[in-house]
């Protein structure tokens, strides 16, 4: 494995990869897909970028939130998972 650019770690050579399928962390969501990160700023990014890609955000229920605050970064989720069932934005 080699240092990447922010810390990471990954393998030397190899073919690149561009995921179907994204699992997001989130600190809070709501019912729209909207979504709270730790404040890195890396999934936006991720999401940004990776636009074709399916996001499960991944939470417990107690997170959900009636309206998070959005931005016009901020890129939507299309479904969250908690313990009581996946919820579709």
């Amino acid at each position: 494995m080699v240092r990447g650019p922010i810390g990471t770690q990954h393998p030397p050579t190899g073919e690149f990869v561009t995921p179907d399928w994204l699992i997001v962390p989130l600190l809070a969501f709501d019912r729209s897909g909207a979504r709270l990160g730790y404040g890195g700023g890396y999934y936006d990014r991720t999401l940004a970028l990776l636009s074709g890609a399916t996001a499960i955000g991944v939470a417990y229920a107690a997170q959900e939130i009636a309206q998070v605050p959005t931005g016009p970064h901020d890129v939507p989720l299309h479904a969250i998972a908690t313990e009581q069932g996946l919820i579709r934005a």
